[in-house]
Order: structure tokens, then sequence, then C-alpha cells
């Protein structure tokens, strides 16, 4: 349905709810062997991905959260054989070309009104300001939002729903280098940045943090912190001071520490420790667990081989949502491709 009105979603009561609301389905991209994308060749961290390795983690992520929710898998016509193996019958195939497997950043990003009626943003998606092509991905959003039947939005600014992070309440957590980053959107102020993300995912309040941990993506948020619950965030800390990113995850747990929510709250932190051991040959880009995805009734997250470090994350998740059951995935061949479970994927809330 296109939204004819030519109103904000704000100005007509849609919002981006939070992740923990009830789900109608996960989305998904399948990882499409696309000769011309030269992305993975021209950044020395995701060099080492294994697209076979990929497929199988992708269709491990499909099928643990099948388990709480619908899942649809957009795959490239040329995929579907392949994909049609690997995917148990629960993940519902939909032919679409695609360029990339990151759903989270070219998807839509779904709204809600007071009336739980659903919408859908199309943002701008321009292979995160490097790689190309991307001219499939950018069409993604449209199509989830048409497949859904969802009133269309369509706003002009490159943003990757990777990039944010919502309470449901008003506040929205990003971060600096990302979102003000030059080769995203240079002709925009950070207030009108400000003013596209209040005006057409319904928030009030903008915590800006500085720098995130991967360069891929230019750090984006969901590597560094996110909501839980509102007024609470679960925040990835770093305790050695030798680490090289020691002085910017403590940055931002600082900013955290003195911000207050769209309601005034001062923000619980619970900060969740990040693995030390570094996954990429030759490069020094540290594995987070704040990476996971919030289904209906469940959690699934990244671990990575570090046996300390992964039952601590899986202990601190399980606490904060004791009445969801949190499953661990390795993480490994998904963070090889410059992200994880988070990132593959982009929840489609329940409407009427």
């Amino acid at each position: 349905m296109i939204n004819t009105a030519f109103m904000s979603p704000k100005e007509q009561n849609y919002s981006m709810p939070a992740e923990w609301e009830k789900h109608e389905c996960c989305w998904m991209q399948w990882p499409h062997d696309n000769q011309d994308f030269d992305g993975y060749g021209s950044v020395p961290t995701w060099s080492h991905f294994d697209i076979e390795k990929g497929r199988i983690a992708w269709a491990n992520v499909a099928s643990k959260i099948s388990e709480f929710e619908k899942v649809k898998m957009i795959v490239h016509p040329n995929n579907i054989v392949n994909a049609s193996k690997l995917l148990n019958e629960k993940v519902e195939i939909l032919n679409f070309k695609n360029d990339d497997a990151w759903a989270r950043d070219s998807g839509a990003i779904f709204l809600l009104n007071k009336e739980k009626k659903l919408g859908g943003v199309d943002w701008e998606f321009n292979g995160w300001g490097k790689f190309s092509p991307y001219d499939s991905d950018n069409k993604i959003a449209k199509f989830m939002i048409e497949n859904a039947n969802a009133t269309y939005f369509k706003n002009d600014m490159i943003l990757e729903g990777g990039s944010i992070h919502t309470d449901g309440d008003g506040t929205l957590l990003t971060t600096e280098q990302c979102l003000l980053n030059k080769n995203r959107n240079p002709e925009f102020s950070q207030e009108q940045i400000e003013g596209n993300l209040k005006d057409y995912l319904g928030v009030n309040k903008i915590i800006w943090l500085k720098n995130g941990t991967d360069e891929g993506t230019d750090g984006h948020i969901d590597n560094m912190a996110c909501f839980v619950a509102p007024g609470k965030i679960l925040a990835l800390s770093c305790s050695d001071k030798q680490d090289t990113f020691y002085d910017k995850i403590n940055e931002n747990l600082e900013i955290l520490k003195t911000s207050v929510d769209n309601k005034g709250r001062v923000l619980e932190i619970i900060e969740l420790e990040m693995s030390y051991k570094r996954l990429i040959p030759n490069e020094d880009e540290p594995s987070s667990y704040i990476n996971f995805y919030i289904a209906n009734k469940g959690i699934v997250m990244p671990s990575f081989d570090d046996e300390k470090a992964d039952n601590n994350a899986q202990k601190i998740i399980q606490e904060t949502f004791p009445d969801r059951k949190v499953i661990a995935i390795n993480g490994i061949d998904i963070s090889m491709g410059g992200g994880n479970v988070h990132c593959i994927t982009q929840q489609q809330p329940l409407s009427v």
C-alpha cells in the first residue's frame, strides 16, 4: 500500500517497535555468489569469507529462529536450488534478486501505528558507502513492504538497519562514525539526520555514541549496544587496557552511563565483556556478543569458540531475558563476512 498522504510516519502515529515486541516473521537474505560484487575481495577483513560455509551458517541461523517464528528468506533466482537443499521446510523461500546477504542493512525497517497497522520505511542503500553493485539490494526494502502488505514510506536518506537501535519508547541509539560519515549522507547535517530519524521512526531522543568496532560498516551500533527493555541497555565492554579498542569502548560506556532516555530515565547499563579472540587472520577486529537476534520467546546469539567468554556472554544474556530460550550458534563463518546474527536478520512486527 503506497502512502499518498505526503505525511511522515510520525505524523500518522507510526513508530518503530522495540525488537522484543512480538514478531510476525523474520526476514533474511541468502548469500549470493555474485561474480560482479567486489565487497569481499576489496575489504581485508571480509576477504576470508567462504560462501559455502556462510550458507551453512545462514541456514543454521534460519533454522534456530524458525523454532520461534516464521522465517522468510530472499533468494536470488540463481541460488534457489542450493538454498532449497540447505534450508528447512519451515523457511519460506522468496525469489528475488539480491547482491549481498545482510537483511538488517538493505531490508525495510518496519513500523506500527497506534492501531497496530503495519508500515515500512524504504531508505536508500549504497553498499555501506564503499561496495558495489548494490542496485538489487536497494530494491529489497520495497519488495519486503509490498510482500507484507504494509503502508509504504520512502525516505531518500541512506540508512542501514544495523546503524540504529530503538527502545520502542521514543529513544534511539546510533554512532557518529556511521551516520555522520561522509560516505553516507554528505549533504545532510547532523540536525537533518536527526529530523529524518525522528519523523520516520517515531522517536524523540537520539543518543549518539562515538565509534564502533568494525570498519566494513563504519561502526554499526549493533556491535556496540542495544536496548533490552525501556531504560535498560546491554553494552559491549572491554577491561583489558592493552586492547586496541579499550578507549573507544569505554568512551561509549561513559556516554551511556551519563545519558537519559526519552522519558528522562537514567539508563541501566549491563556490561557484556567482548571476546578478545581475533578471528580474522592479521586483522584487529573484536568479536561482539551484542550482535544477537531477539525472536518470539527466544534469543539467537553468536559464539566464537572462546569457551570462557562464550559461556559468560550466554549467561548474561539469559539473565537479561529470563523468559526466553537463549540459543548460541557458532558465529565465526558469519563474522568472516563482516557481521553476525543481528546483521543477517530483520524483524517484522506482529500487526493487525
